[in-house]
């Protein structure tokens, strides 16, 4: 796939078929996503990949608590407000994604069903779990973006379709004890991973973008 057409390409996918994920296809995405830059060639990202029935375990303790209405805890706090111009924009995703969705925004259960699929993992076959140690300056949490933006590309390239969540990181003590991982890890994000569906009615919207004229200053001669 050309590099821009695989760019232009990538979106989110939240719904996906009964096809498992192989662990070699999952090598070699991981493996270009390795070649990431970061500061000082640190590499602060670490990544658990979980699927079969340890997924759906995990899957169904978080959608437990989620359901219960338990406060979260993320290791990186949730962002409590933006901005006029980010929060308008957030907004506008949002309600264009529920007429997408033929979601009526006051039908309070309906929203809430969709917040909850968050925690299935929207049914993805497979799903990865990014941090890093706990020790590390923020500034770290800048190269596993960069990490997961090669990652999705490399997800996108491979034909298959992903989301990164941030809403499941709400209970990553739950997610450390499911999955074995140690308490000195930060978890930042999951990215359920899988083969998109294409009949699926949450595939078909795609997300707006800003204009070139709203992000770009020019001081050029």
């Amino acid at each position: 796939m050309e590099f821009y057409e695989c760019v232009e390409g990538r979106k989110s996918v939240r719904g996906f078929i009964a096809k498992k994920v192989e662990r070699e296809t999952l090598l070699k995405i991981l493996e270009a996503a390795n070649r990431s830059p970061s500061y000082m060639n640190t590499q602060p990202w670490e990544v658990f990949v979980a699927s079969g029935d340890k997924k759906e375990a995990l899957a169904k303790t978080l959608y437990e608590e989620a359901a219960s209405g338990t406060t979260p805890n993320p290791d990186l706090p949730f962002p409590k407000e933006w901005p006029e111009t980010l929060s308008r924009r957030s907004m506008d995703h949002r309600l264009r994604r529920f007429k997408a969705l033929g979601v009526d925004p006051n039908d309070q259960e309906k929203v809430r069903q969709g917040y909850l699929r968050n925690f299935q993992f929207y049914g993805a076959p497979c799903v990865l779990f990014i941090g890093f140690e706990k020790s590390l300056a923020p500034w770290s949490v800048f190269d596993l973006g960069l990490f997961t933006g090669s990652l999705l590309l490399a997800i996108h390239d491979q034909g298959l379709g992903a989301v990164p969540q941030a809403l499941t990181m709400a209970y990553p003590e739950l997610i450390r004890k499911e999955l074995g991982i140690p308490s000195t890890i930060s978890l930042l994000l999951s990215v359920p991973i899988g083969y998109p569906d294409p009949e699926a009615p949450v595939n078909q919207y795609r997300s707006t973008r800003k204009g070139q004229d709203e992000y770009i200053r020019w001081h050029m001669d």
